[in-house]
């Protein structure tokens, strides 16, 4: 009869287990809404405060670059008169030209891009090899060309010094230089010319050099 009326001992071990169990689902549980309150903080943060689209270089961004829409992201960020001169929108920068290398992660500023230049009407664009000058030209500066070496082949009304001419006043840069040629010293520049300037550089830039002077004006 007494093994009829014998009570099992508690089971001490799984009760244990369970309560380990149980207080690790709490501080689970603890973490999870301590993070959901911290961000509903953070959102309601953020709603308080003003924010811009910028536009920032998703990439490095070479001096005289074209600018593509791949090379940029908008972002939204805090407002600020540090951004005022940003641009805000992809279509804002594309196609433009860097004026300055970009690092990555930078916002594009307008002073940090320029519009690629139209050809002039009445003007042809044409390669021009220069034996000097063209470092630094970007896309729409304005330079003067001058020569030596074929300023016998020049009308006298060209300004002439005897030994150099200057055979055009305004060529506007429409590209950038090419690579100098190995061993030549010379580089090909994509110029804007009026047509008849453009026809007798053509003619005779293989018998001479020519170098561009830089000046104050930009196409």
């Amino acid at each position: 009869m007494m093994d009829c009326f014998h009570m099992r001992p508690p089971r001490t071990g799984t009760s244990l287990e369970r309560r380990r169990l149980i207080d690790r689902g709490r501080r689970l549980l603890a973490s999870v809404l301590a993070g959901l309150a911290v961000l509903a903080i953070l959102q309601c943060l953020e709603s308080t405060v003003a924010t811009q689209t910028v536009l920032l270089a998703a990439a490095d961004i070479d001096r005289g670059q074209t600018i593509h829409a791949g090379d940029v992201e908008a972002v939204s960020v805090p407002a600020s008169d540090a951004f005022a001169g940003a641009l805000r929108h992809v279509a804002d920068a594309e196609g433009l030209i860097a004026q300055v290398d970009i690092a990555e992660g930078m916002p594009i500023l307008g002073t940090l891009a320029g519009e690629r230049p139209e050809t002039p009407p009445g003007h042809t664009v044409i390669d021009v090899r220069l034996s000097g000058g063209w470092e630094g030209l970007l896309p729409g500066d304005a330079v003067g060309l001058t020569a030596s070496g074929i300023c016998s082949a020049y009308p006298a009304d060209v300004p002439n010094t005897g030994e150099t001419c200057a055979i055009a006043a305004r060529a506007v840069t429409m590209g950038m230089p090419a690579e100098p040629e190995a061993g030549s010293g010379t580089a090909l520049v994509p110029f804007a010319l009026p047509s008849d300037e453009a026809l007798r550089i053509l003619t005779l830039q293989d018998q001479g050099m020519i170098v561009a002077v830089a000046t104050e004006e930009r196409y």
